[in-house]
């Protein structure tokens, strides 16, 4: 089994609801060998996990500090590069029933590459990502991203599709090639704000100068409801319990790119941005 397969496999195991469909099987365990009080307290540990992990509130939180070292800035106020690196993962491919791709909630990226472009701000969109696993029949994520920029007014000849890498490490890599064939030096790279301390990490270590263009910040979508009973904050839903593992999947991430070194530690941002309110809204 490859690292991209084991990077799939092992953080299921250590998601929310995993770990608390693991204490739902221990607690049956428990009730089936006559021993209520163990089974008793795996489920108060389900319920907990499950109740924190899906706390608006505490997922904003956790989502707060992961995204707030790269605020998001309007095409207008993004400063100028020599190209656009746009990462994928962000389009459902269109294998049957699908006659078309599927845009996912990241699909934000490209929106914003596309009005990084039309404001000038780089020559050139990069877009960054094969498949995963192989698809019978069908092209590379890159291919699909690339005709959307261009059915949204970029030229063709200012797309370029990377369609072998399967992993933000390789997407860096890849890039990296046509970078370095077209000499050039700096770049806005486009990626999800939850995703922006790994990716820029990666494109840094590897000496591009990459300047953060975010997009797509879960917190405003996912987080403390602006208008309501303040008690909608409080109640546990599946929305925040995505967040949550969103989170812990950075994390994972950040710690497991370390460790296989694609990732030099002096570079992983350590800057703290100020929230003033508890709805997490940036000043």
């Amino acid at each position: 089994m490859d690292v991209i397969a084991l990077s799939k496999i092992v953080p299921l195991f250590l998601y929310p609801l995993t770990i608390a469909i693991g204490l739902g099987l221990i607690a049956l365990l428990c009730l089936v060998l006559r021993k209520p009080a163990a089974a008793t307290v795996a489920l108060i540990l389900l319920i907990a996990t499950l109740g924190v992990a899906g706390n608006s509130r505490i997922a904003g939180y956790l989502a707060a500090d992961m995204e707030q070292a790269h605020p998001p800035l309007t095409p207008e106020n993004t400063p100028r590069a020599d190209a656009i690196v746009m990462l994928a993962g962000v389009v459902g491919l269109p294998a049957p029933p699908r006659v078309a791709p599927d845009l996912s909630a990241s699909a934000d990226r490209i929106l914003h590459a596309a009005r990084l472009y039309h404001a000038a701000k780089a020559p050139l969109i990069i877009v960054a990502g094969g498949n995963v696993f192989p698809r019978p029949g069908v092209r590379p994520e890159s291919f699909y991203i690339a005709q959307l920029l261009h059915e949204w007014g970029v030229p063709e000849q200012a797309i370029i599709a990377e369609g072998k890498s399967k992993n933000t490490y390789q997407n860096a890599v890849e890039s990296k090639h046509i970078l370095d064939e077209r000499n050039i030096d700096k770049i806005l790279l486009v990626t999800s704000a939850l995703h922006m301390r790994r990716a820029l990490a990666v494109f840094r270590s590897l000496g591009i100068d990459a300047i953060p263009a975010v997009t797509d910040v879960m917190i405003a979508r996912y987080g403390t409801p602006e208008t309501g009973p303040a008690i909608l904050s409080w109640m546990p839903n599946v929305q925040s319990l995505l967040l949550t593992t969103l989170v812990i999947k950075e994390h994972l991430g950040l710690w497991a790119y370390r460790w296989l070194g694609w990732i030099d530690p002096k570079v992983v941002s350590g800057q703290k941005l100020k929230y003033l309110n508890s709805r997490f809204a940036p000043a």
